[in-house]
């Protein structure tokens, strides 16, 4: 009769270290599969001990992760059959395997949580024991060399979770995972100079932008007043106007200037315009009985303009506009 065996996973065992599958070397040990109790050697040719090879390991198998070994007892054996019987009626359920250790590594990758000793990368199958404790699924006793235990390195906490945060850190910087930290350094390094030069590259073109709206600016100011619409005084007061918002700022002006230029080609129609605001009203039938108009103040009081601008932005944009839509005060009689 056979039975199944779950002899080695992959998970941190109570010894806190843990067996890669996949690095476990069976195929000597399949010339000679023999399948022990408890990992005993010794002939002990008594009722409860008879030979120490209870049977035979007649398949390996992985599954996942997980190593699974098929196993035959030899029932011609009184104490083999002993076993068997016990693992029939479910009495022993375990088995542990012994291995020589040939690598062990201490890549944080490779180390979970809770383990505190390396883990075997690779290692050679020497026997497969039943047993009636184990330290768990994944109970190992291991040798190398004859039959001296050998000693796992301790996992270094700190160390491990500095080289996790450097593997993280590498991801994120676009470089292997294996980079080592003068990789990583000189990465920030250049990552830094880029840096530093796109934002001076912005800050230049800034400074182009700032300087071409105020170049716009003060031509389209300088047309204003060449055509009478604004007087020399208030220059900088506009300017400063302008650069504070040069996109309404440009539409005011460049009404102003449009409509300036359309009226002087309009002889009769700039004639009746002329009489309406002689009369107190504008093009749109607007009383302008007040002196508060920009017309009025860019003639007769450009301090109190410059002071309108300077405490009452919107008042100031406000008069602009009427000005740019027609509106003018009636001339002093």
């Amino acid at each position: 009769m056979t039975y199944d065996f779950v002899v080695n996973t992959e998970n941190v065992n109570e010894y806190k270290f843990r067996v890669l599958t996949s690095g476990i070397d069976y195929q000597q040990y399949l010339r000679n599969p023999v399948v022990l109790y408890i990992h005993t050697r010794e002939n002990k040719d008594d009722e409860n001990r008879g030979s120490e090879v209870v049977g035979r390991c007649i398949a390996l198998k992985v599954k996942g992760t997980d190593l699974i070994a098929t196993i035959e007892f030899d029932e011609e054996d009184p104490f083999a059959k002993k076993i068997a019987g016990k693992v029939q009626r479910g009495y022993l359920r375990m088995t542990s395997i012994y291995a020589d250790v040939i690598e062990t590594s201490m890549d944080s990758e490779l180390i979970l949580e809770g383990q505190l000793y390396a883990t075997v990368t690779k290692s050679k199958l020497v026997e497969i024991s039943i047993v009636p404790i184990g330290g768990n699924d994944d109970a190992l006793k291991l040798s190398k060399f004859g039959f001296d235990p050998v000693k796992l390195n301790k996992v270094n906490t700190n160390k491990t979770e500095n080289m996790s945060n450097f593997k993280t850190i590498a991801i994120a910087l676009s470089l292997g995972a294996d980079a080592d930290e003068s990789a990583i350094i000189q990465t920030f390094q250049t990552v830094k100079l880029a840096k530093e030069t796109a934002e001076a590259k912005v800050k230049d073109l800034e400074t182009k932008i700032t300087q071409l709206a105020k170049d716009e600016g003060t031509s389209l100011i300088e047309k204003v007043i060449s055509l009478g619409l604004m007087n020399e005084a208030l220059k900088a007061v506009q300017l400063s106007a302008y650069e504070a918002d040069p996109i309404g700022q440009k539409a005011i002006l460049s009404k102003l200037i449009t409509d300036h230029e359309s009226e002087a080609g309009k002889n009769g129609n700039h004639t009746v315009i002329k009489e309406v605001v002689l009369k107190g009203k504008t093009a749109f039938g607007a009383v302008t009985d007040t002196e508060e108009t920009f017309d009025y103040l860019q003639k007769f009081d450009t301090v109190k303009l410059g002071k309108i601008r300077d405490e009452d932005p919107t008042k100031y944009t406000q008069l602009a506009k009427d000005y740019a839509n027609g509106v003018r005060h009636p001339e002093k009689k």
